[in-house]
């Protein structure tokens, strides 16, 4: 009987052993993440900060190239009308129906 109460008693204190040596290496896992989490943090206010000018550049040539799209719209409607002329003259299907072929 004193045989199995050691071999219990001896069981105990290795699982308490283990436990503790294994939650060590987590709680030092979960520091070195929590350390790194940190620094990529900060990275990441230094580039918000550092390209915070750029909203108001960038507002801006979103606009002008809006207004160069609408310019452009007129010249693109020109041009697919030239293509569906030429390929009625030549006797082929235009763009359009091309695509619409390839969609189907």
């Amino acid at each position: 009987m004193a045989v199995l109460m050691w071999l219990t008693l001896g069981y105990a204190v290795i699982l308490v052993l283990v436990l503790a040596v294994s939650l060590t290496i987590i709680a030092a896992t979960l520091w070195s993440v929590g350390t790194t989490l940190g620094q990529v943090a900060g990275g990441l206010r230094v580039v918000e900060q550092q390209t915070a000018p750029l909203a108001g550049h960038l507002n801006g040539l979103n606009g002008g190239l809006g207004a160069v799209a609408d310019g452009l719209r007129p010249a693109a409607e020109h041009l697919a009308a030239t293509d569906a002329h030429l390929a009625a003259a030549l006797g082929e299907p235009s763009a359009l129906h091309r695509d619409a072929a390839r969609a189907a």
